[in-house]
């Protein structure tokens, strides 16, 4: 007897309800509206997601500095024009900018990866890279950010 009303304890424990969040829409003709213009040829904005996620839209108008992200991982999907993104090697000046974020400098080495629209890249965090917009060029991409997690 002891064995059923335990079980029939167990099935019947309360639910527990999780707050649901509201769905988030943005329209391709408002994302490129946030990114129609650059300023010293780089744009990005923040589009609306739920906790724990990051993700932006942005347009380059030329080549970035090189960046090293010491805990985010970043996956890029190429929504318009071209560039190439050289990731890996190693890291030939620049300082870091914030807490485990470096920008600057050159990288020595590395692999070249040509994008245009509809592809995606993924870089492990730690990686550095950079994105190489070739003179009179445009780049519009969408980066998630992902914490990096140790391996279990």
């Amino acid at each position: 007897m002891r064995t059923v009303f335990l079980a029939l304890a167990l099935f019947a424990a309360p639910t527990v309800l999780i707050a649901q969040e509201a769905a988030r829409y943005v329209s391709a003709k408002d994302l490129a509206a946030k990114v129609a213009e650059t300023k010293d040829g780089l744009v990005n904005v923040t589009i609306p997601t739920g906790p724990g996620a990051q993700v932006l839209i942005a347009r380059r108008d030329r080549t970035g500095l090189v960046e090293v992200h010491a805990r985010l991982a970043d996956e890029f999907i190429v929504q318009a024009g071209a560039a190439v993104v050289l990731v890996g090697g190693r890291v030939e000046g620049g300082a870091e900018t914030a807490p485990g974020e470096r920008r600057g400098g050159e990288i020595a080495g590395g692999t070249r990866y040509p994008v245009g629209p509809g592809d995606v890249l993924w870089i492990p965090a730690g990686q550095p890279h950079q994105v190489i917009v070739p003179a009179g060029g445009s780049f519009t991409y969408i980066v998630a950010k992902y914490e990096a997690k140790p391996a279990s």
